[in-house]
Formats: C-alpha cells, structure tokens, sequence
C-alpha cells in the first residue's frame, strides 16, 4: 500500500468515524462498534489510529483545521455581534455541528480522573477563550472585563450548545443566546 492510498484511506476512516461518533456518541461506541458501523475492523482503526482515544483526539484536530476561525478581528460591535451569531449558527446548524457534538463529549469525558483528553481540553478551552478575549479588546472593551465576559461567554456557550442539542424547542435556546449575547457578553461597558 502507498503513502498515498494510506493517506486516503485514513482520511476516509476519519470523515466516516465522525459521523458515527457524533450520531452515537463517544463514551457510547466501542472501538469494534465503530469500526462495525464504518465498514472495517477494529485492527484496521489501531493500525491507522493506535487507539479509539488517539482516532477521537485526530477527529477533533481535523475538525479544527478545517473550520479554522477568521483571523481578521473587527473593531466594530455589530461585527463581532455578527460573527458570534453566525459561529453560533455554524455550531448548531451549520457545518460544524458534527465536530461540535464529539468536542462537547470529549470535554465531559476529560473531566475524569487521569482522562487521555485532559491536556487537548485545557489546551482548546484556554485557545478559545484567548481568542474571544482578543475579540472583545479589539472592540475597546476594557481588560478586566474582555477576561472576564470571554470566559463567561464560552462556558455559557458550551452549556447552550448542549441544552440546543437536547431541547424539545430549540428555536427558545437560540432566543435565550441572542439574550445573552446582548445582554451579558456584549453590553453596555
């Protein structure tokens, strides 16, 4: 088998392994169920992987690459509204939605004594909260405030995004985040 054609079946084992985990869940799914459920055996997804944990974490950091945020900050407050709108939308609707139901599980997961997602969790929520922190100062919010609203906002937003994913009526999860960003993350300083 050529690099190539290994390259190609591995990004094909990991597009079809994160539209299973994100429909049956990752502490739900045995290696060997995953594998069943994409076409191939669990020695296959060893061999490209090493282990369920490793193929998770290479989801997630495919994931990442591919919806990569803008790095283009505004400095205008109806911008960054804007923006934050539809990263909600691409979260819950959009492209995204896939990566985000595994990264929400992997987050509950590495809260377990001695978790393999620990150190990729920390690392990603201190990320995220960095650049939404960058956001907030780009629009003239004071320090202090950007510190603290940026890690209010993504710990709300994690808990939006799994009340979003498990409400009878979403469409009230998304009114309740407009409130929110209008009214905690982005008001009046």
């Amino acid at each position: 088998m050529t690099s190539r054609t290994d390259s190609q079946k591995r990004a094909a084992l990991l597009r079809q392994a994160s539209e299973v985990l994100s429909g049956t869940g990752v502490v739900d799914t045995s290696l060997r169920s995953l594998a069943a459920q994409v076409g191939t055996s669990a020695r296959m997804l060893i061999y490209y992987f090493g282990s369920q944990e490793q193929l998770i974490l290479d989801i997630l950091a495919h994931e990442q690459r591919q919806f990569v945020p803008d790095p283009e900050i505004s400095t205008s407050l109806a911008d960054l509204r804007a923006y934050i709108l539809a990263d909600w939308e691409s979260i819950t609707r959009g492209e995204r939605r896939v990566g985000v139901r595994i990264l929400e599980q992997v987050f509950g997961a590495a809260c377990a004594q001695d978790s393999p997602y620990a150190a990729y969790t920390a690392q990603t929520l201190s990320q995220l909260i960095h650049n939404f922190e960058a956001r907030l100062l780009a629009v003239g919010m004071p320090p202090d405030i950007a510190a603290t609203r940026s890690v209010v906002g993504l710990t709300a937003l994690q808990g939006f995004v799994m009340r979003y994913f498990t409400a009878e009526d979403p469409a009230a999860i998304d009114r309740e985040f407009l409130r929110l960003v209008d009214d905690v993350l982005l008001a009046p300083f």
